[in-house]
């Protein structure tokens, strides 16, 4: 490998290591206690910063259910509140920081595999700010879509007006979401 791929490629590492540690850090802000018990507070803090998905979920779902009481109005409240801000902060940080990397990133002198070329085109054409408010922007829909998740499973009489409303608002990027999460009540 040349020297000017070398340096490129450990640019790129040291960018997704950045990357990595911000995102690693908005799991480790505290998220708004809601008034809950410290065991209620810790499977709402799970719930909020995880995918959900693989062996984990069902464990975390049952865990849901068992606080389900609690975690009703803090979803409710999450869902109307959004991240905490410190969360926001970091994934900005780490956007710009990616955004300045994928920047030098020289894309001519690779072939990218599975890539899409005019996505690529579009985000090197994208201003630092606006690149980092649209990841900032993703990680808020991604939290809100977590909360609208909790509220279809803990469920309650709240949580399938709240829902119900969502998913009847088609322009609202967590309808479907709010759709998907109302069946749920229904199971």
């Amino acid at each position: 490998m040349c020297e000017s791929n070398l340096n490129h490629t450990r640019a790129i590492a040291r960018s997704a290591l950045v990357v990595m540690f911000a995102v690693i850090a908005t799991t480790a802000f505290a998220q708004p206690s809601y008034g809950l018990s410290p065991d209620a507070y810790a499977v709402f803090s799970r719930w909020m910063t995880s995918s959900c998905l693989g062996d984990e979920a069902d464990t975390l779902r049952d865990a849901l259910r068992r606080h389900r009481v609690e975690l009703a109005p803090a979803f409710q409240r999450a869902l109307a509140d959004g991240p905490p801000p410190e969360a926001l902060r970091a994934v900005r940080a780490a956007a710009e920081s990616r955004h300045a990397e994928l920047a030098r990133f020289p894309i001519a002198e690779y072939r990218i595999e599975g890539a899409n070329v005019q996505a690529l085109a579009l985000q090197r054409r994208s201003t630092r700010q606006s690149y980092a408010a649209d990841q900032a922007q993703r990680y808020a829909t991604g939290y809100r879509s977590n909360a609208v998740a909790g509220l279809g499973i803990v469920g309650g009489p709240q949580a399938r007006a709240t829902l119900s409303r969502m998913a009847a608002r088609r322009t609202d990027p967590l309808a479907a979401a709010a759709a998907e999460a109302t069946k749920t009540l229904d199971r």
